[in-house]
């Protein structure tokens, strides 16, 4: 059987997940140490993950303050103020640079860095990592001591407010001055952590897991992953600058919990061996074998979000099309829109409200009596409160593809409310 494991998310093991988001290229930027003193070499240092099938050419580049606050002179040199590196297809690596503050630099704090990461994306490129970066990874060419010591660096995972290109890194400087450094030890430095040759031991590992993942992935016996998930959307979109009515978000966590928990028995067109949530949920035990101790919902909720949110798309596509009479495209523009959308909650771009609808709450409104729930749900609160929902939506917006989306809504709520009526359940009071 074919199974082709996900690019890691080297980065994201470094900086505890964040990062700076860009088409082709994600990275983040730290300063080490975070105090020095005059003549006393620090390092900014700046972690890359190259996103694409294609070689990538980068300029990291520094500009360092002249004066301080007070109007003060003040030296801080780099070896190199611009630094040019080639990363092949899908590596990721270290950029090391060291900064020194020379006399007559006075005493002070937050002195700041300025760092440009550029770069030119190559011609038909294309993407071999998810938006969100991957799972761990299993496989390094840095030894674990080295990779809790760049864990405990500050990294900065935000450009400067007052520029689309630049990430300020600070350090504070010491009154005590150091003997003058040998300028031969302050060179440049870049090292490869991870290489696209190393996915061939990331599939062996993530292979090995398959058995537990099977177990855990078709869940015999288990209690629904609805409430965790649940909770993990309302978090994970509030940070994105969406904030969701609940009705939106108990769609959106439906939508995902039947991905997971009902379409493995009733999708059997989907294997679950094949679905990107399964692959990545391999990957995740092949890193970090203790996490199958977790409860499954947790541990799916927790480490294995954003590929069942990916997965969750091509599913609310899927239920949704024949429901609605609007073309919801063809297989390989859905799966445009879904990195599309993935990229976006990744960091880069504005919030959309078509993101949150199409096809997440439109595809939960769908599915939502299929899900199995262990705490019994009256099926009017989700209809009454996607009504309320779309109300407070519609007078916001009104542009004509929400206009769309909200005709599809009220399609799918009347049709909803038909059933529940024909089962005689009585609408709860509020």
């Amino acid at each position: 059987m074919s199974f082709g494991v996900v690019y890691p998310d080297v980065l994201g093991s470094i900086t505890g997940g964040g990062r700076i988001v860009t088409e082709g290229l994600q990275y983040a930027v730290g300063m080490s140490p975070t105090q020095a003193f005059v003549n006393q070499p620090l390092e900014v240092i700046v972690p890359l993950q190259n996103m694409v099938d294609k070689p990538l050419q980068i300029k990291v580049s520094l500009r360092m303050p002249t004066r301080n606050k007070k109007g003060n002179p003040v030296v801080i040199e780099a070896a190199k103020s611009s630094v040019s590196i080639t990363m092949s297809p899908g590596e990721v690596g270290l950029l090391h640079i060291p900064v020194t503050a020379h006399p007559p630099t006075p005493a002070g704090k937050a002195y700041p860095v300025q760092v440009a990461v550029r770069y030119n994306m190559p011609e038909e490129a294309q993407k071999v990592r998810p938006p969100d970066g991957g799972p761990p990874p299993s496989v390094l060419s840095i030894s674990p001591f080295r990779l809790q010591v760049m864990k405990d660096i500050d990294f900065i995972t935000k450009l400067s407010s007052k520029s689309k290109d630049l990430v300020t890194a600070t350090f504070d400087l010491a009154a005590k001055r150091l003997p003058p450094p040998d300028s031969a030890t302050l060179q440049p430095k870049y090292e490869t952590l991870w290489a696209s040759e190393q996915m061939k031991e990331e599939e062996k590992l993530a292979r090995a897991q398959m058995i537990d993942a099977r177990k855990l992935a078709l869940g015999l016996g288990h209690s629904t992953s609805y409430w965790k998930l649940l909770d993990e959307v309302e978090d994970r979109f509030a940070d994105r600058n969406m904030v969701l009515h609940p009705g939106e978000a108990k769609a959106i966590a439906k939508m995902m919990a039947y991905t997971v928990d009902e379409a493995p028995e009733l999708e059997t067109q989907m294997p679950v061996e094949e679905t990107h949530w399964f692959r990545t949920l391999c990957q995740v035990l092949a890193h970090d074998q203790s996490l199958q101790e977790l409860p499954r919902a947790e541990l799916l909720a927790k480490h294995v979000f954003d590929a069942i949110l990916f997965d969750s798309i091509g599913m609310g596509f899927h239920v949704l099309q024949p429901k609605v009479k609007e073309q919801l495209g063809n297989a390989e523009e859905r799966l445009n829109y879904a990195n599309r959308l993935l990229t976006w909650f990744a960091g880069y771009g504005e919030p959309d409200l078509t993101y949150v609808y199409l096809p997440l709450v439109l595809g939960g409104t769908v599915i939502s009596r299929l899900v199995t729930l262990d705490i019994k749900v009256n099926p009017w609160v989700l209809v009454d409160d996607l009504s309320e929902a779309m109300q407070g939506r519609v007078r916001l917006t009104g542009s004509e593809e929400s206009t769309i989306i909200f005709k599809m809504l009220t399609e799918l709520l009347d049709e909803q409310t038909r059933i529940i009526r024909s089962q005689r359940i009585e609408r709860p009071r509020r």
